[in-house]
């Protein structure tokens, strides 16, 4: 499945994606299933319970929310005509968030493909993963825009992968890793390098990371079993059309498996992120002048993953 969290006369929802393209508001199909299907009273107050309020919580109820789901899209398939216009919606009646718009912890893995250390000019890549906090707050959607806040002069792009942790998971081992996994989205690590070249004088950073705005997700939250392996998969950003990075996660240095089993040793929960670092082609790495790339008010940016979708946000001034 594809799922979504969505505005809609102005009320947030979540929802999944039909062949078509179109946005099935699965609490009201859910209910209308529960009530023409299998004659529930209250339907439409039992389809929020199962299904939960918002993404956190529908990963949460898990094979139970997913089974829900499920055959809320069949019933939908069932009603072609005539259906509950609320219960689909064209995609120009919505306004797509990030799937996860609240995700309780968002961690970034930091050094993660050979050719991004390279390209930094550090002197070795890590022997762990290691990553950065970035704050949930930073979180946007899809098609936002992404804000250039006054005080940053040197703002970079990453495309990365983002993995949506499924089910509560401490302690696992890379073998069983995946099985935890809810999703993947696309994501794009936006990053302030002067504030954070400041805040690394002294420490780590994280000012650098979290303006609001800096983590742009989406644009779908695609289910684990429709993307078995996503080891191999394709990512690809872009600044006003021209290719900025093009790589394959196939050349990350820890592995997706390798990242859920070292972090979940401090415990990971359902709707937890966890993002795959990014290849070369930063504008922070680039030589021996960095001034063009840098990414400025106006421009518009394209962060995409294979099978998983594309981001498309303009740089605004704040």
């Amino acid at each position: 499945m594809k799922l979504v969290t969505f505005i809609h006369q102005d009320q947030e929802r979540i929802g999944a994606v039909t062949n078509a393209g179109q946005i099935v508001d699965l609490e009201r199909a859910y209910g209308l299933y529960l009530r023409e299907v299998e004659g529930k009273a209250h339907a439409e107050k039992l389809a929020p319970i199962i299904l939960g309020r918002d993404m956190c919580e529908f990963l949460r109820r898990g094979a139970e929310g997913s089974n829900a789901a499920r055959k809320a899209l069949a019933y939908v398939d069932t009603k072609a005509n005539g259906t509950d216009d609320r219960m689909i919606l064209d995609r120009r009646q919505v306004r797509l968030m990030a799937p996860v718009p609240r995700p309780g912890a968002l961690i970034s893995a930091g050094k993660n493909f050979s050719d991004h250390v390279a390209e930094m000019a550090s002197k070795k890549g890590p022997t762990v993963p290691v990553a950065f906090l970035k704050l949930p707050g930073t979180v946007i959607g899809p098609e936002d825009d992404i804000p250039y806040p006054p005080e940053v002069k040197n703002l970079d792009y990453e495309v990365e992968l983002a993995v949506i942790i499924g089910k509560p998971c401490v302690a696992v081992s890379e073998a069983e890793a995946l099985d935890y996994v809810g999703g993947y989205a696309a994501f794009n690590d936006i990053s302030a390098r002067d504030v954070i070249r400041s805040e690394n004088k002294f420490g780590i950073h994280l000012m650098g990371k979290s303006f609001p705005g800096f983590a742009p997700m989406g644009p779908f939250l695609v289910t684990a079993d429709e993307i078995p392996d996503p080891q191999n998969l394709k990512v690809k950003l872009s600044v006003n059309g021209e290719v900025r990075q093009d790589s394959n996660l196939g050349f990350m240095i820890f592995n997706i498996r390798a990242m859920i089993a070292y972090w979940s040793q401090m415990g990971l929960d359902p709707g937890d992120v966890l993002t795959t670092g990014t290849p070369r082609g930063v504008a922070a790495g680039r030589k021996p002048d960095q001034t063009p790339w840098w990414l400025k008010p106006g421009d518009v940016v394209e962060a995409e993953v294979e099978k998983v979708g594309c981001l498309r946000n303009r740089i605004v001034s704040e």
